[in-house]
């Protein structure tokens, strides 16, 4: 019977099977499809280390990369890339390539939960069956074969399997959408400078400063400005005040999305590492401090903080006082946690520093 699977194609074993034969064979077919897989290239960011690495897109809206893609895998990727830059954001699905645990645990502990234990596939976690990611970046611009990114939480050299474009009409549910649209539309006659009307202002000066502004995340749809993640945000809200709308669809996440268990925390510059990172910039004379993807140095200490004050330390290290460190671009971070504060004492080339992670 095997000799029959090797030999004869899956379409025509389907006639002959059985039922459970059937499932077999559809099992080796996809196997052997899956060996086809390649990645159409692989992604340069600013974050070469898995510490320090943003957890969720949006947690970094300043984070750049590119993707490039492999001509090896992909016939005339500059063709394959027309139409896309008239979309402002794009889905990434890409593989964790440093997922070094061969055990995937049926439970895990999200950084959010402060240890306590949910199921998997309830979760982000990398540590997956099939290890293999989802993620929204915003895309810049287009050039050529090359896609440049902003908003990245992959690491550098991460396998990319596909790129698709983020549509609302279809990533967000319709009915969502379509109030939301309405709303927009209503609170623009009010006030032409802002689409989202003067309480969507307000909330989103509210909002931490490690989200996603809404100059990265404005999306076009139907000639009307709506940003992805807003857009669910807002209509969540409106359903939950109108709950005898039938043709609302409700979105819900757990508490501990929405109030996560531990605090933002504070981040707080020595004066020492201060003028440290002062010296880094695009056009620095030492090619040691020559920042690759990163603007100047005050964009670094936005992407620096926004990184700290989600705590990026794993959850089982949380109670433990001591020195931390990372990379962002071409720098090299020394910090301390203590409380709820975390202070950057020291700023170095990685050069000089990578040793130490």
């Amino acid at each position: 019977m095997l000799t029959l699977f090797i030999k004869t194609s899956c379409r025509n074993l389907h006639k002959h099977l059985e039922p459970k034969n059937k499932l077999i064979c559809v099992r080796y077919c996809f196997t052997k499809k899956l060996g086809e897989i390649k990645p159409i290239g692989f992604m340069r960011s600013l974050f070469c280390h898995k510490r320090g690495t943003p957890r969720q897109p949006s947690i970094c809206p300043q984070a750049r990369g590119t993707l490039t893609l492999d001509r090896l895998v992909v016939n005339n990727p500059q063709y394959t890339l027309e139409g896309l830059q008239e979309f402002s954001h794009v889905w990434l699905i890409f593989v964790f390539h440093k997922n070094e645990k061969e055990f995937v645990r049926s439970k895990v502990c999200p950084p959010r939960l402060g240890g306590r234990k949910v199921g998997l596939f309830s979760t982000r976690s990398p540590h997956r069956p099939n290890p293999i990611g989802l993620s929204l970046a915003k895309l810049d611009r287009v050039d050529d074969s090359t896609l440049f990114l902003s908003g990245i939480d992959l690491l550098d050299g991460t396998p990319i399997l596909d790129v698709k474009p983020y549509i609302p009409e279809y990533d967000t549910p319709q009915p969502l959408l379509t109030d939301h649209m309405q709303s927009c539309s209503d609170s623009s006659v009010n006030n032409h400078t802002d689409p989202l009307g003067t309480d969507r202002e307000e909330k989103v000066k509210s909002r931490s400063d490690t989200d996603l502004t809404d100059s990265t995340t404005e999306m076009k749809v139907k000639n009307k400005k709506i940003p992805p993640e807003s857009c669910i945000e807002n209509c969540f809200c409106e359903e939950e005040n109108d709950s005898n709308n039938k043709n609302n669809v409700h979105l819900k996440s757990p508490d501990w999305i929405v109030q996560p268990a531990f605090p933002k925390l504070e981040v707080t510059f020595s004066p020492k590492a201060t003028n440290q990172l002062r010296m880094f910039s695009r056009d620095a004379k030492d090619p040691d401090f020559v920042l690759k993807f990163l603007q100047n140095s005050a964009e670094a200490g936005r992407t620096i903080t926004s990184i700290l004050s989600e705590d990026p330390r794993p959850v089982h290290t949380r109670n433990q006082e001591k020195l931390y460190y990372f990379t962002v671009d071409n720098i090299h971070i020394t910090c301390w946690f203590y409380d709820n504060t975390v202070e950057v004492i020291r700023v170095l080339p990685v050069s000089k520093g990578e040793h130490l992670i």
